[in-house]
C-alpha cells in the first residue's frame, strides 16, 4: 500500500534516513506551506500539503509526533481518507 509520513521536520528526516527508507514511503506531509514543493534532506521525498493526500490516498500515515494524532485524524477525515495511523 501507499505510505506517507506526517511531519517533514528533523524527526521525519531522522526516521527516513535511519531506516534507509526510499520508495517505501510516497511522501512527507507538513502543514507548513513554506515546506510544500520542497524535498526532504537526505532522501529527497517530496513534501506535500495535507490537501494533496486526497490524490495520493495513503493506506498508512506514520505520524512523527503522537501529540497531533487527533488533529491529523480529523484532517484526514475532512479529505474523506481513513488510512491506518501509526504515531511515533
Amino acid at each position: 500500500g501507499t505510505v506517507a509520513i506526517w511531519g517533514a521536520g528533523s524527526k521525519g528526516v531522522a526516521f527516513l534516513t535511519t531506516l534507509g527508507l526510499g520508495d517505501e514511503v510516497a511522501c512527507a506531509v507538513d502543514v507548513n506551506p513554506y515546506k510544500w514543493g520542497r524535498f526532504m534532506p537526505g532522501t529527497a521525498h517530496a513534501v506535500v500539503s495535507p490537501g494533496e493526500l486526497a490524490q495520493r490516498a495513503p493506506d498508512l500515515v506514520v505520524l512523527m509526533n503522537d501529540a497531533y494524532t487527533d488533529e491529523v485524524r480529523s484532517a484526514l477525515a475532512d479529505l474523506d481518507l481513513a488510512p491506518a495511523i501509526v504515531a511515533l
